[in-house]
């Protein structure tokens, strides 16, 4: 139900999509995506489930960060690098003086596209904006395909693009490691270079 999915995480729009172009709609999706993490990814070192499983990790089975050497270097001084912001990407990129190089953006678009699309307009000329030369970006969404970063248009290099002109992005390298995906919930992933002005 849409309910539930949306509890999930996947906006109303995403599990329509599912519904339309994954062969079997959306039950057949959750129960392959079941019995991949379940009968053919590894569990031993999945502590995404792990922690849905049993409330949490354990020392061979945890993020990078939590394991004992790693931990130590961040209480040795790495957290001090580490900063954090409240607010939405925009709103940090229009306060940040610098250029950023990398953008993990998980699957916040399917709902700015669904919903506040003004925002995601935004967001990606902020992106844009404040991209350094050899801009890797990221991304995933609950549905099979995103239809809606490439028509965004934004100011760069003096003119007017389309996002989708102004993307390379690498299919087969998405495609293989979306099938290594240890959480295995969502429908796509996206991996692209932004072009220099």
């Amino acid at each position: 139900q849409d309910a539930t999915l949306s509890l999930l995480g996947v906006p109303k729009p995403q599990r329509e999509q599912v519904d339309r172009y994954y062969q079997g709609g959306i039950v057949q999706f959750i129960q392959d995506c079941i019995e991949t993490v379940f009968g053919q990814l590894s569990l031993a070192d999945n502590y995404f489930w792990r922690v849905y499983l049993y409330g949490a990790y354990s020392q061979e089975c945890c993020p990078e960060y939590l394991k004992k050497d790693n931990f130590e270097r961040l209480k040795g001084g790495l957290v001090d690098r580490i900063s954090t912001h409240t607010g939405t990407i925009q709103e940090f990129l229009d306060q940040h003086d610098g250029e950023i190089s990398r953008y993990v953006l998980l699957d916040h678009m399917d709902w700015l596209s669904s919903y506040l699309k003004p925002s995601l307009e935004q967001e990606w000329q902020a992106i844009v904006h404040r991209a350094a030369p050899g801009t890797r970006l990221i991304w995933r969404s609950g549905g099979m395909k995103v239809d809606y970063v490439d028509p965004i248009t934004v100011a760069y290099g003096g003119g007017r693009h389309r996002v989708g002109d102004l993307l390379t992005y690498h299919p087969q390298q998405a495609y293989e490691l979306h099938k290594k995906d240890r959480v295995h919930t969502y429908g796509s992933f996206y991996i692209a270079d932004l072009a220099q002005a």
